[in-house]
């Protein structure tokens, strides 16, 4: 945690040094509109940013399927062992550990 603040902070002090010496006007363009004046700095971090979440966003649905994956799969697992007679929920406490018999 204190490493990804501490990273956190030195990539913030970058990218400022960075806007500060990057100060001059850009005028961006899209074939024969323009769509962005002004500095260089805010261009590059703001294409930056834009890819992204162009990276991040198609992830999003398949990281939905996948937690509802998970939860359909607990909610059977926990079916499951309710629906055995000597599973962990008629176990006790102790989860069954005395039952289990050893490797060989």
């Amino acid at each position: 945690m204190r490493g990804a603040i501490l990273t956190a902070i030195l990539v913030l002090l970058l990218a400022t040094v960075f806007a500060i010496s990057n100060m001059e006007t850009v005028r961006v363009m899209f074939w024969q509109w323009q769509i962005y004046t002004g500095p260089i700095a805010l261009a590059v971090v703001g294409a930056g940013v834009l890819g992204a979440l162009l990276a991040y966003l198609p992830s999003v649905a398949r990281h939905a399927r996948l937690n509802r994956r998970v939860r359909d799969l607990e909610r059977r697992l926990a079916a499951h062992h309710a629906a055995e007679p000597g599973g962990p929920a008629a176990a006790g406490p102790s989860g069954g550990i005395d039952e289990t018999r050893p490797l060989t």
